[in-house]
């Protein structure tokens, strides 16, 4: 099982829509086979992020939380924008 770990950010920075919790580092478990998450913003608390095999059921989840601030990350920790049915590669989170 690989995990990725989104490292705390300082305290009373950034926004509620930001996936780092100025709490604690969030460890994000892929389950095996799977290649990328999608997590919502540490706002909403909980385990706050869903696995997938495939990119189309990442989109997927992307779409069904998509009233939410959330990101998709894959194993390698590469940050990606849901621009209708496509992955745009961005820079940080």
């Amino acid at each position: 099982m690989e995990t990725y770990t989104i490292p705390q950010k300082m305290s009373n920075t950034g926004s509620i829509h930001d996936i780092a919790s100025d709490c604690y580092d969030r460890e994000i478990k892929f389950a095996p086979g799977c290649q990328y998450a999608v997590i919502l913003a540490s706002y909403y608390g909980g385990k706050g992020y869903t696995t997938h095999r495939t990119l189309e059921a990442a989109l997927r989840a992307s779409h069904k939380v998509s009233d939410y601030s959330h990101a998709i990350i894959d194993t390698d920790g590469n940050f990606y924008d849901d621009d209708y049915f496509q992955l745009i590669r961005r820079e940080g989170y």
